[in-house]
């Protein structure tokens, strides 16, 4: 492609990303006593903010409110009380119009892991619908915390871990089944896109979402994928879809962290000195570890005032439990339409304390990371 081309095209996205950002972000100033609409799913009279007045905002936005169901709402209420945290803005509704928004496949998981998690603690349920859902902001704030000082909160958001395990869960499945290459690629695409309907929309999973639908895609006509296209195609389409991104620490976050592995990591040389492969692929893990931590530093700095120092060495310990705990759940929710949940739900619970109790002990280490 031709200089000029390119900066054709780099004007058209920008002044199409402009225009968008302008008439889609939410501007105004919220003072106790206004009347706002918002959209969010109410979980025990809390929730997040997705739209509110109809516009996008830019900052994390929480609320509260009295005497509405459960489920996707769209309220109409006084702003009665006002709270502002490290993670966001809080505001106490009352509610004076309450609407039905309702996500079926979303309501269908919640069902879910409710079943599943009936016989044990409201921690586990909640943690499900953390990682499974996306749904965080129903964590303890101390939980919440312990993950950010260990460096591991971005396990609270759907992102590429998770794509990649239903991916590669779902191909191994349908491979033990014996189904044809091109129609198991095509199957594994249509669960993936339903689960990502089900979760809604969030920086972390559209970025892995395209991408994973472009590898899939790949496979299903047979075309190479290239890994820089598919990221630069996820990154062009989230703010040209949703502009008010731009201003998302997520956002960031999972675009900084698959950077840091595709344009920095891939050039640097692999370990490969030592005899044993399994020792080699544990020091390539750190060095890619290490790369992305790097990587994104400036933004911990920028959003949080903190600086990484040794949560590396956190992530090589809670990565593998929770990529374990992922993968358990999912198998676990698809066994639960079957009335076999029984048979895996004790070792999701097992785990599940395994990791807590992990990042409780991890938390109790200093300066793993920097308050500045």
């Amino acid at each position: 492609m031709k200089k000029i081309e390119i900066g054709a095209l780099i004007i058209i996205f920008a002044s199409i990303f402009f225009f968008r950002l302008h008439w889609t972000t939410f501007k105004e100033k919220i003072e106790i006593g206004d009347i706002i609409e918002l959209t969010g799913r109410v979980d025990a009279g809390k929730g997040k903010v997705e739209n509110i007045n109809g516009k996008y905002p830019v900052k994390n936005m929480y609320f509260t409110v009295n005497k509405v169901e459960d489920g996707e709402k769209i309220i109409l209420g006084e702003v009665k009380k006002i709270k502002f945290s490290k993670w966001g803005v809080q505001y106490n509704i009352e509610a004076e119009e309450v609407n039905n928004k309702e996500n079926i496949l979303r309501t269908f998981f919640i069902k879910k892991i409710k079943k599943i998690s009936a016989n044990y603690s409201f921690g586990l349920e909640h943690f499900l619908r953390a990682t499974v859902l996306g749904e965080g902001y129903l964590l303890d704030e101390d939980v919440k915390e312990k993950f950010r000082y260990t460096g591991t909160a971005h396990l609270l958001v759907i992102s590429g871990l998770h794509i990649g395990i239903i991916i590669t869960g779902m191909s191994l499945l349908f491979l033990k089944l014996n189904i044809q290459k091109r129609n198991r690629y095509i199957l594994v695409f249509i669960i993936l896109t339903l689960y990502v309907i089900s979760i809604g929309k969030s920086p972390s999973i559209f970025r892995a979402y395209i991408m994973g639908s472009i590898y899939l895609l790949g496979n299903i006509l047979y075309e190479k994928v290239n890994s820089k296209k598919s990221f630069m195609l996820a990154f062009c389409c989230s703010l040209l879809i949703f502009p008010t991104w731009i201003y998302s620490i997520s956002f960031w976050m999972s675009y900084i962290a698959v950077f840091s592995i595709i344009f920095i990591y891939e050039k640097i040389p692999k370990i490969k000195k030592y005899r044993s492969k399994y020792f080699n692929k544990i020091l390539n893990t750190l060095l890619m570890t290490l790369t992305i931590q790097l990587c994104m530093t400036p933004i911990f700095y920028i959003f949080f005032n903190t600086i990484p120092l040794f949560s590396v060495f956190s992530n090589l310990i809670i990565i593998p439990i929770a990529s374990v705990f992922i993968m358990i759940s999912f198998i676990t929710i698809f066994l639960s339409n079957f009335y076999l949940e029984f048979l895996t739900i004790s070792l999701v619970n097992y785990t599940y304390i395994i990791l807590i109790k992990s990042i409780e002990l991890l938390s109790e280490i200093p300066y793993l990371t920097l308050e500045l």
